[in-house]
């Protein structure tokens, strides 16, 4: 077996990633979002776990506390976001998407299916269901990995 191979198979999903990164870039001109890479993560997360607090948003997304706190305000500004007091304890904010930002979110989502869609097309379901299958296991072993 070659050596190179572990690190070559992340260097192909590195450079998957990537390439799906860029096409989702223009495909979002098209929309019309005027939105970093970084506050499209936060919609969709948010979108996706409505109610979660920025802790939360911390800890999935590795990014740095003060630049998320940012970026935050600046989509609350846009009036893509909602933050609200938690009930439990009113120092934690929870992250909502307001009317507009789930508008956004769900055209980001549309537009990433229908990238994801083209991009695999010549792929058959099957096909597709077991690469997603050996990458939930790569993503397994990762995790559990000392």
């Amino acid at each position: 077996m070659n050596s190179s191979l572990p690190a070559d198979i992340f260097e192909a999903m590195h450079e998957l990633l990537h390439l799906f990164r860029a096409r989702m870039r223009e495909d979002m001109q098209a929309l019309d979002a005027d939105l970093t890479p970084n506050e499209v993560k936060v919609l969709m997360f948010v979108g996706r776990h409505p109610g979660r607090t920025q802790k939360d948003l911390v800890d999935h997304s590795h990014m740095d506390k003060a630049q998320l706190a940012r970026m935050l305000a600046q989509l609350q500004d846009k009036g893509w976001l909602d933050r609200e007091p938690d009930a439990r304890d009113r120092r934690v904010r929870c992250l909502r998407l307001s009317a507009q930002g789930q508008t956004l979110a769900d055209a980001l989502r549309r537009s990433r299916q229908a990238l994801a869609a083209r991009l695999l097309q010549d792929w058959e379901p099957a096909a597709q269901r077991q690469l997603m299958d050996l990458l939930e296991r790569a993503r397994d072993s990762v995790e559990s990995a000392p």
